[in-house]
């Protein structure tokens, strides 16, 4: 069914039982989770799609018809909860962990829902820093939960501390966090969101519902813990390489609280809790605002009741719980006094330990089937700043997960294709992840979108720079002035002598993470995200605003321009090439690794040559000669004799059947007999390989690498899907074999690694940034520990956007956009901030929408097979060629140019 004149349609029809069911397990309220089951799927509507949910719970569509995941699993008692990790005691034991967890949050501030119905607040602002890091051991235990006293027990809504019998359901949803508890008839439901934006706050909506016919006095106690945990850099946390690694970051991390002077107060008037911390050390304080890997400025939290009285308050984390521990608190079940609520100042104490915890009692009567609802506002401000607050938080209209859904839904990328509903909420869900990963840092005065995962959340760090390019590159189509945001970020950490820095830490730290003082791949990616910005948005204006570089008081008034020469020419200049024309090594390419598997790692350094980064040189250079040549054409001449060079050094380095990987300066080839995905995608997408070898190449990398896996194609036969290449092989076979795209696109998702790997949580609603391809599990090194930290890596969740676009042949020129599908099988659409685009046998048609206001082209190219027929743009009928089409517009008259074109044929794939 189409709407006339309209991209919004239906395809596909209702299907049932869509791929085969995971194992089910009885869910945590003990009922048995439904089969897997999908409905149609729209561009306007999600459709009810739980295929792919894995064993953990069930895909479902919220009240705003929104993607949802409800977990189900009883993680307590069953074995599927079990993941192995690095981790053991100090006798050698490995730990057992069974927690999952979901995020949400907003630009600043991200937020952690974990299966046991505990949210964790982090922030990014002065380096990663937890607000209230759960850790058993030290009596801390997050927060985000409530403890009722009903008249027969204490008990909580947490639900990890409920009580026996007791009805739960956990929900993540796109952003917020939901969990219900009911016990006796007394159901307590909490959604806990952040409003868009940047207000450092999560605000949890508690609604407490009398399901009996009796009246009930109750009591609630909304809990909050002080846990703060900065996630300064350490570079050794996992205990493959040291048993005890993981313990002793924890420890030094924790020490520094011993820094402040913590006091608690209580503001009686605005209902808020809120705690500062005072310099107490004999040691220097570093300024505010000079770059530092120890945060001397902490972010101070606080806690407001926004609806609801509070009748008092606790503040002492050891006297709230006493001996009975969260599942039954102390102060709760005798019903002592607390610290009054009166205000003023409650407590003053050493931050070591972190002794503290925001509690905040409110006493209730409810008649039978009443509901009432409370509101807590949780988060913080800067060192010494006054606390925030916002009128709306105490309206009992506003509801902040609306707010923030009303915000996000139109950077989704919505996507349709025929009989695959389960693609549209996923790449939906992709997009969403994306967002709410934000977070912001003060030195650089911006959001960044970080890659996450256990190189944020336990190493302290972000990096490699590389991932800034390669996440703006398709939130120039879903969020245009996020990707504008991330590429001055990218600037920002580049180097006065045009150097990029590998990663960033702390509070406005560069950090090159031991080994990685010259990677040579960094100024390539920041060249493929600047160049396809520009050419897809039109935004030409960037180029002449203000973009400093690192530290950003050296040379302040440099331009994005700038940058753009110097690293062109740091890329010819510094990386140079080596003895075979290629282009160097360094300490590493996309492979940060890769320099340590030569048998003589100085030499590789000095002279070591990257297939994969001449590749790409070949592959994203073309676009920038053409975006210089009105502004240096003796540059751009350069750069076009350049690419024609490293064409040439590339007819000679493979073996026949396919490229090899490197060379370490020694002379010989590396891989030279084992193929390696790494070096073949940019081959595809930049037409590299020689005629003659490209038949046997695309052969080898089905028959070794890709058809033998279930979740996409692996790095090396039999090995890891790391998506950051995976993706691109996607994009390769649209140009090279698009007979082969689609399909690799649908097995390189979540919902395919949850399909074929059930039983692993991670790989169902996020995952790392790399799986096995044979068990469905993450890796680990004797540096970076993914099996503790498994999820929350943008790389899952941008490189299935950039396949998607790709797939249905979106690309940018220098001068617009290039729509050229490699198939009309299976049909599809898709709609995102900067493009509308419907595709079948009979039609191409759309809406275009740059961001910027330079003159745009629209070129359409003939999927294989056919030949466009009529053109229209905007009611107007051009001229077109068979195989393609160009139309040029003006921005600043026609905002947004749409076409449809005549699908001619039917030959092709």
């Amino acid at each position: 069914m189409r709407t006339s004149g309209s991209v919004l349609f239906v395809l596909g029809v209702a299907v049932t039982g869509c791929g085969p069911d995971t194992a089910v397990d009885l869910g945590g309220d003990g009922t048995p989770m439904a089969p897997e089951s999908c409905t149609a799927a729209t561009l306007a509507a999600f459709a009810a799609c739980s295929t792919g949910s894995g064993a953990f719970g069930r895909w479902t569509l919220d009240e705003r018809a929104l993607v949802a995941y409800d977990y189900r699993l009883a993680h307590e008692r069953s074995a599927l909860a079990v993941y192995p990790t690095t981790e053991t005691t100090l006798e050698g034991e490995p730990i057992e962990r069974r927690d999952h967890w979901a995020a949400f949050g907003n630009r600043r501030v991200n937020a952690m829902l974990s299966n046991d119905g505990v949210i964790e607040v982090v922030t990014q602002d002065r380096g990663v820093e937890y607000l209230n890091k759960v850790d058993d051991s030290a009596g801390n235990h997050g927060g985000g939960f409530s403890y009722v006293d009903d008249g027969g027990s204490v008990w909580s809504s947490a639900y990890r501390y409920r009580p026996p019998g007791a009805k739960t359901s956990r929900r993540f949803g796109m952003g917020y966090g939901r969990t219900t508890t009911e016990v006796r008839e007394l159901a307590v439901s909490r959604t806990t969101a952040s409003p868009p934006g940047l207000a450092p706050v999560v605000i949890s909506d508690v609604t407490l519902h009398n399901r009996s016919s009796e009246p009930r006095q109750l009591v609630h106690y909304e809990y909050w813990d002080v846990g703060r945990r900065p996630i300064e850099i350490n570079w050794i946390v996992s205990g493959a390489a040291i048993p005890s690694a993981p313990e002793t970051a924890r420890q030094l991390r924790d020490s520094r609280n011993a820094l402040f002077e913590e006091v608690v107060r209580y503001d009686s008037l605005a209902q808020r809790l809120e705690l500062r911390r005072g310099w107490a050390s004999t040691e220097p304080r570093t300024p505010l605002d000079e770059p530092s890997p120890i945060d001397h400025h902490p972010v101070e939290p606080f806690l407001l009741a926004a609806i609801g009285d509070v009748h008092d308050v606790y503040v002492d984390q050891a006297q709230f719980f006493g001996v009975s521990g969260p599942s039954a608190p102390r102060m709760a079940a005798d019903a002592a006094a607390g610290a009054g609520a009166g205000g003023g100042e409650l407590s003053r104490q050493s931050g070591l330990g972190q002794p503290h915890a925001f509690v905040m009692k409110t006493n209730l009567t409810l008649q039978p089937g009443e509901a009432r609802r409370l509101r807590f506002v949780y988060g913080f401000t800067r060192s010494g700043q006054p606390f925030p607050t916002r009128p709306e938080w105490f309206d009992p209209t506003y509801d902040a997960a609306a707010d923030y859904a009303e915000q996000l839904e139109p950077k989704l990328l919505r996507f349709v294709a025929a009989g695959q509903p389960e693609l549209t909420r996923e790449l939906a869900w992709h997009s969403y992840q994306i967002e709410t990963s934000v977070g912001y840092r003060d030195y650089w005065q911006s959001p960044v979108v970080p890659q996450g995962s256990a190189y944020l959340y336990l190493h302290g760090a972000d990096g490699a720079a590389r991932d800034l390019g390669l996440f703006a590159v398709p939130l120039i189509y879903t969020d245009p002035a996020l990707a504008r945001l991330e590429l001055l970020f990218y600037m920002g950490v580049q180097h006065a002598d045009e150097r990029f820095s590998y990663a960033f830490q702390g509070h406005g730290m560069l950090d090159d993470g031991g080994i990685h003082t010259a990677p040579s791949d960094l100024t390539l990616f920041f060249l493929w995200a600047l160049g396809e910005y520009l050419g897809a948005t039109g935004d030409l204006g960037f180029l002449e605003e203000r973009a400093p570089y690192y530290p950003r008081h050296s040379r302040p008034n440099a331009t994005v321009l700038s940058h753009l020469r110097g690293a062109v020419r740091h890329l010819f200049d510094v990386v140079g090439t080596g003895e075979h024309g290629l282009v160097r090594i360094g300490t590493g390419d996309w492979s940060d690794g890769i320099v340590v598997e030569a048998k003589d790692r100085p030499l590789a350094i000095a002279k070591g040559e990257s297939i994969p980064n001449t590749q790409m040189a070949v592959a994203v250079l073309p676009r920038i000669a053409d975006l210089l040549e009105a502004r240096d054409s003796a540059l751009a001449s350069e750069i076009r004799a350049q690419i024609a060079g490293y064409r040439a050094a590339l007819a000679g380095a493979h073996n026949g059947k396919f490229f090899y990987r490197a060379y370490f300066g020694d002379g010989k080839p590396a891989y030279a007999d084992t193929i390696n995905l790494e070096a073949q995608v940019w081959a595809l997408i930049g037409d590299a390989a020689p005629p003659a070898l490209e038949p046997g190449l695309l052969a080898e990398i089905a028959s070794r690498l890709d058809d033998p896996s279930p979740i996409g194609a692996s790095l090396l036969p039999g090995a890891q899907v790391w998506p950051a290449i995976s993706a691109l092989l996607t994009w390769g076979y649209a140009k090279r074999a698009p007979e082969r795209a689609f399909a690799h696109f649908a097995r390189n998702t979540l919902s395919a690694h949850a399909r074929a790997f059930p039983n692993v949580w991670y790989g169902i609603w996020s995952a790392p940034d790399g799986l096995d391809s044979k068990t469905g599990l993450t890796w680990s090194s004797q540096v970076t520990p993914m099996l503790d930290f498994p999820t929350q890596n943008n790389n899952a969740h941008v490189m299935p956007l950039l396949a998607a676009l790709r797939v249905a042949g979106i690309d940018a020129g220098a001068h617009g956009l290039v729509i050229e599908p490699p198939s009309v099988t299976p049909a599809l659409a898709l709609k995102s901030a900067l493009l509308e685009l419907e595709l079948d046998a009979a039609r191409l048609r759309g809406s275009y929408r740059p961001s910027g206001r330079s003159r745009r082209e629209l070129r359409l190219v003939a999927p294989p097979g056919y030949e466009l027929g009529q053109l229209q743009t905007n009611g107007t009928v051009l001229a077109s060629t068979a195989n393609a089409a160009t139309v040029d517009f003006d921005p600043t008259v026609l905002p947004t140019l749409d076409f449809e074109v005549a699908l001619v044929g039917g030959a092709g794939p």
